[in-house]
């Protein structure tokens, strides 16, 4: 329903992480088979990084391995975000990824860096039915360029407006939400 444009596919995993609210002592965990943005992104905002393996025969999040890796984890080691990566356009298993997020309560961000026009159970990627938020990269690199660039989209609301403050340094034109205007001639 909504999306955020930014300048990098970086910018916009590392505003999806301060949008769900990720901070300092917060875990995060994502694919060892990725670029390092999935998991800086984590790094920016003080969490402690982890991996879960893959699978070899899709390069993606292994699934059976998640659920084995979560089972194990004490409750304060559970991940606050879990980042999937579509590795070469190759979906992740979302359905059973979102299963796991509802029984352990974790919030899943897509990098769909390279999934662009790639479809999950007849859904396009990008439609966060299974997750919270997907980003895409226009880096020149990718399947769609345009020199540079990202997108983040959700379709949460609060998260939608929470991107916008962050990529815009928190500069908002919407006058219910400025602070002390009684005393300010500034309008």
């Amino acid at each position: 329903k909504y999306s955020v444009a930014v300048n990098s596919a970086t910018s916009g995993l590392h505003i999806s992480c301060l949008a769900l609210g990720l901070k300092k002592g917060d875990h995060l965990w994502t694919s060892p088979n990725s670029f390092v943005a999935s998991s800086n992104c984590g790094l920016y905002c003080g969490a402690k990084v982890d991996f879960v393996d893959i699978d070899e025969n899709n390069f993606n999040i292994c699934t059976k391995k998640l659920e084995a890796k979560l089972k194990k984890t004490s409750q304060n080691k559970i991940p606050k975000i879990l980042v999937v990566v579509h590795f070469g356009g190759n979906p992740c298993d979302l359905k059973a990824i979102s299963k796991l997020s509802k029984i352990y309560k974790f919030k899943i961000i897509e990098d769909a860096s390279h999934a662009i026009g790639s479809k999950y159970r007849k859904s396009n990627i990008g439609d966060c039915k299974y997750g919270d938020l997907t980003v895409f990269s226009f880096h020149p690199v990718k399947i769609i360029t345009s020199g540079e660039g990202g997108m983040v989209l959700t379709n949460n609301k609060k998260y939608f407006d929470k991107l916008k403050l962050l990529r815009n340094h928190g500069i908002s034109k919407n006058i219910k939400k400025f602070h002390n205007l009684k005393n300010s001639n500034w309008i």
